[in-house]
């Protein structure tokens, strides 16, 4: 939790600075980094006490090369003077949490146990957007539940339409009608 909350200072912080554009390949670029945080070597290194924190921030300084980007360098020199360059990851996660809020665009999940089409998940991705005023995208997912459950974390959305469920409200409505 505190990672989080120090990650999302940062992301802020890159949120006032940069562009859309430049926002979308920070995004880019800091999920490539936080790949290399589940490589079992990479973070035997990052932990290391042995390396000093200067290699450590050249290291990640040289896997970002690429982007010939200042703004990328510097923030990657301040994590390291810090002793935070393990909140890349963290960094990643709220940097394309926010830039999905801005876009207010967001990607979600429905689980079923019958297979869908394609064409279903977009006509329910489109019509829950319509909805939330988004654009969703659904990817399906199979799951044992008797019934059908979308989720959409960027927004907090949560639908859960069960067999049992429904069926014990319609009897629960048949009662009260009786």
């Amino acid at each position: 939790m505190k990672h989080e909350m120090i990650a999302k200072r940062y992301v802020q912080s890159l949120v006032g600075v940069l562009d859309s554009t430049s926002l979308d390949n920070t995004s880019e670029l800091f999920t490539l980094l936080a790949t290399a945080f589940s490589d079992d070597k990479f973070i035997q290194i990052m932990n290391s006490n042995d390396i000093a924190t200067s290699a450590k921030t050249a290291l990640i300084l040289g896997m970002v090369a690429n982007a010939q980007s200042s703004d990328i360098n510097n923030l990657i020199k301040l994590l390291g003077e810090n002793g935070r360059l393990p909140l890349i990851p963290a960094i990643a996660k709220e940097l394309k949490r926010q830039i999905s809020d801005i876009k207010r665009v967001y990607s979600g999940t429905i689980y079923s146990s019958s297979t869908m089409d394609q064409s279903s998940i977009d006509g329910i991705a489109r019509d829950l957007g319509n909805k939330m005023g988004a654009t969703i995208s659904l990817a399906f997912a199979p799951s044992a539940t008797n019934g059908v459950r979308i989720v959409v974390d960027g927004l907090n959305v949560e639908i859960d339409f069960s067999k049992s469920r429904l069926n014990a409200q319609i009897t629960e409505h048949i009662l009260k009608a009786i």
